[in-house]
């Protein structure tokens, strides 16, 4: 059925643009601003429509060629159609409108911090072997598989691309997923090929720190700007704590660098391979003033003393609310809030702030170009 075209009028979160249509809103991928296109209606709820485009009529002056020949088939990335510069305008805007939005805050952004390189950053990936044993990723809301194109994926660097492009057919098991990280020491690693010895960890590197890390377990996937991104979320905070409490640390990413400018430092997280290479981090590391919790934060908040300083950087879920409530009992002076949801963080926010926090300063680190996610790190003041 033909369809008058739509124009887009900006990207929401999501990377999605926003068009109307008879009355109602549409959402479209990999559409730009200003783009007029024609499109096919996949999910009708109710005021909100949500689709793909078929073809643009006339294009955005922001549009660009994307340069990756799937870009659009291949789910993993949203606005290579933009320079950038515009899709850093964009991340600034929507994490902005998140805020008013879902949390009723109108605020700023002290400080953007933007990737020295949009390609090959990435220092981790889970790719898929499809029937036909071919490696790629899942096509958007799909199961299918995509092939990488020839040279690999741009996000991976060039030792992770040419380590992917050179494993044997007879390694990969079709319809089986593969794990590879590149460690430290630029050494890329495997789990899920088949006669392939896999090491038990690797070690990785953030803010001068060691840190020995199994291959299901949370860090940092930028290779480029995990030095930033501690640096930029130790300068949210001027004082000088007795004692920081840092939830959800997985591997003691913030813990340790945090421990350098207090008394003393606690982690609690709940999985127990992250709670193993938080131990063997800071052994490694040798430092002495940190202490490691494993178990749920929601439990262990409760049985833990008095608190300064307090971190948490949850799943994109946010945190809890019960979580919230410990936070809350502690009541420290400060708060640092890490996450890469802004609309999580904003509904997180408007809890702290209803409680009697201000949010202080609040800084973005670009973590993930090419993709609609960005770090923010806020801190919040009683």
């Amino acid at each position: 059925m033909s369809r008058e075209p739509v124009e887009i009028k900006k990207i929401v979160y999501g990377g999605l643009g926003l068009g109307h249509f008879e009355g109602r809103t549409i959402f479209l991928p990999y559409t730009a601003p200003g783009d007029v296109v024609t499109f096919e209606i996949t999910a009708d709820k109710k005021k909100v429509l949500f689709g793909n485009p078929e073809e643009i009529i006339e294009p955005s002056p922001l549009r660009i060629k994307p340069e990756c020949p799937i870009f659009g088939i291949c789910g993993g990335c949203h606005m290579l159609h933009l320079s950038y510069e515009n899709e850093i305008e964009v991340k600034k805007n929507t994490t902005l409108e998140s805020l008013e939005r879902i949390g009723g805050i109108k605020t700023s952004i002290d400080e953007f911090t933007s990737c020295p390189d949009r390609y090959g950053y990435r220092n981790h990936s889970v790719f898929h072997v499809d029937r036909d044993g071919n490696p790629g990723f899942i096509r958007r809301e799909s199961d299918d598989i995509v092939p990488f194109p020839e040279g690999g994926c741009l996000l991976l660097p060039e030792e992770m691309r040419s380590a992917i492009a050179a494993i044997p057919a007879s390694s990969l098991v079709p319809v089986s997923e593969v794990r590879v990280r590149m460690d430290r020491y630029g050494t890329v690693h495997f789990w899920g090929l088949k006669d392939h010895i896999s090491p038990p960890d690797v070690l990785m590197e953030a803010g001068g720190y060691h840190f020995p890390i199994s291959p299901h377990s949370f860090f940092q996937v930028n290779r480029l700007m995990t030095d930033t991104l501690i640096e930029k979320t130790l300068s949210l905070s001027s004082s000088t704590p007795r004692r920081v409490l840092d939830l959800y640390c997985g591997a003691g990413f913030f813990t340790l660098p945090f421990s350098k400018i207090a008394g003393e430092a606690m982690g609690i997280e709940s999985d127990p391979k992250g709670h193993k290479s938080a131990l063997a981090a800071k052994k490694l590391n040798k430092i002495s003033n940190v202490t490691f919790r494993k178990g749920r934060v929601e439990k262990e908040i409760f049985r833990v003393g008095e608190t300064d300083l307090l971190i948490a950087d949850p799943p994109r879920s946010g945190l809890p609310a019960e979580a919230v409530r410990g936070i809350l009992k502690l009541r420290p002076s400060e708060i640092i809030l890490v996450s890469c949801e802004p609309p999580t963080f904003a509904r997180d926010a408007s809890r702290l702030i209803e409680s009697g926090y201000s949010l202080s300063r609040l800084h973005l680190v670009d973590m993930f170009p090419g993709t609609y996610h960005v770090e923010m790190a806020g801190l919040f003041k009683r």
